[in-house]
């Protein structure tokens, strides 16, 4: 049995009523929200940007995240995935950050034309074969297990005052993780689908009752406001930030069908080459937009799984309702600031539920209609997420020894466990 044929409240194609496609909207850009603002973060301080320079690098962030999660789930692969600033393009924005914005830009520029005419001449379709049940689990598992390390901080409290974590804070984001599983199994009907909104609320509240949140910036931003320097001067295309580029955007394109293959396996695989396509194909369209605006590119979020299984809604209105949310909060400071006052812990404790359902689809797909593993099966699996989890836990200082371009492909962990599982799975340890 499918794993889509379980039951959604909403499935794929199925449009929510205006208000609950809203709130389902809100669910998904409050979980998305908090990487938008550590990527922001840490590209402006890589440029060494002035404050109000940084507030307008982020506008920019996420009116490129709001116009391609939107352009994604209604034209290009038209799945529930959000389209947010990839880790890759950031390790390379990092990098290449002292050889100027332009030479960034052109790098950037020369990956998404590639991207889109890869998708364009639908080249793609030469892979798709390669995605067995084994590889599609391990990307399953690889996604939530990659993501622990950056989770961790987030769900022990670390901060300047806490360098090393609080134990109030765990035991909070503990709570949180145990009380959204207890609403998504015990709840029924809608009630079910808000789970996830109705423990960010809780968690919230509890921080602000803490005396943790700090509601300040929302009292004093302005409620509209147009996002300024859109356009930062012409790219400029130098050898070494191309290079890099291009392994950054290989990286970008074995995520991506990583993405748009978890899924599918989990809403429906009809056209999957087809949407593979037109997914990479927007998204080097998304790369061409970051170039202009001088930001990070975009790839689809790997983490939506786990989030459909959490809530029960599939459908892709409610993703284009967030990348609507996200659109609206790059010209309404006063919306951005209020998901930004969201307690990172309380997001990552929502997150962890998602990623322990992503756990068991993987599981699931693997053993897909009461398929039993082999020996070999052990290893082609096991292998890649072990050494996956441990590319991701690696210290960053351990990349910074190597070149830049190779960093970015070996640096993440993801990409690492994709191409390991694959070469595995079809090269080394093929069935006889």
């Amino acid at each position: 049995c499918n794993m889509h044929d379980q039951r959604f409240y909403y499935s794929l194609n199925q449009r929510p009523p205006f208000w609950r496609n809203l709130l389902y909207g809100a669910q998904w850009a409050l979980i998305m929200f908090p990487a938008l603002v550590i990527v922001a973060s840490i590209s402006a301080k890589a440029l060494n940007m002035p404050p109000e320079e940084e507030v307008a690098f982020f506008q920019k962030i996420l009116l490129l995240a709001g116009t391609f999660t939107t352009l994604q789930t209604l034209a290009g692969h038209k799945y529930p995935l959000q389209e947010g600033p990839a880790t890759a393009l950031l390790l390379t924005f990092v990098t290449l950050a002292p050889s100027g914005l332009a030479a960034i830009k052109g790098g950037f520029l020369f990956g998404g034309l590639i991207l889109f005419l890869i998708g364009r001449l639908r080249w793609m379709n030469y892979i798709t074969g390669y995605f067995t049940p084994n590889v599609v689990g391990v990307i399953l598992l690889l996604i939530a297990f990659t993501l622990l390390p950056h989770l961790l901080p987030l769900l022990i409290g670390v901060d300047p005052a806490h360098p090393n974590g609080d134990g109030a804070v765990f035991a909070a984001s503990l709570a949180l993780i145990m009380l959204i599983a207890i609403l998504s199994h015990w709840l029924k009907g809608f009630w079910q689908t808000t789970a996830m909104i109705a423990g960010l609320v809780v968690g919230t509240f509890i921080f602000w009752f803490w005396g943790l949140m700090d509601l300040q910036p929302v009292k004093e931003a302005s409620w509209f406001s147009l996002p300024s320097q859109l356009w930062t001067g012409m790219p400029r295309f130098y050898l070494p930030a191309v290079i890099s580029c291009f392994f950054a955007y290989l990286a970008v394109v074995v995520n991506s069908v990583g993405s748009i293959h978890g899924v599918g396996e989990i809403v429906g695989k009809e056209d999957l080459a087809g949407r593979v396509d037109r997914g990479i194909g927007v998204t080097g369209l998304a790369g061409v937009a970051a170039a202009g605006l001088g930001v990070v590119g975009t790839v689809s979020y790997s983490s939506s799984p786990g989030v459909i299984l959490v809530t029960r809604v599939a459908s892709r209105y409610a993703q284009a309702m967030c990348g609507i949310i996200l659109l609206l909060a790059a010209f309404m400071p006063r919306l951005n600031a209020l998901l930004s006052a969201i307690p990172p812990t309380v997001v990552g404790a929502a997150l962890c539920v998602a990623l322990g359902s992503q756990v068991g689809a993987g599981i699931s797909v693997i053993t897909t209609g009461g398929r039993s593993m082999a020996g070999r099966d052990y290893l082609v699996v096991g292998l890649p997420v072990i050494i996956g989890t441990l590319v991701a836990a690696l210290p960053s200082s351990f990349y910074a020894i190597l070149p830049a371009s190779l960093g970015v492909i070996v640096g993440n962990g993801l990409v690492v466990g994709i191409v390991l599982v694959l070469i595995l799975e079809h090269l080394l340890l093929r069935n006889r």
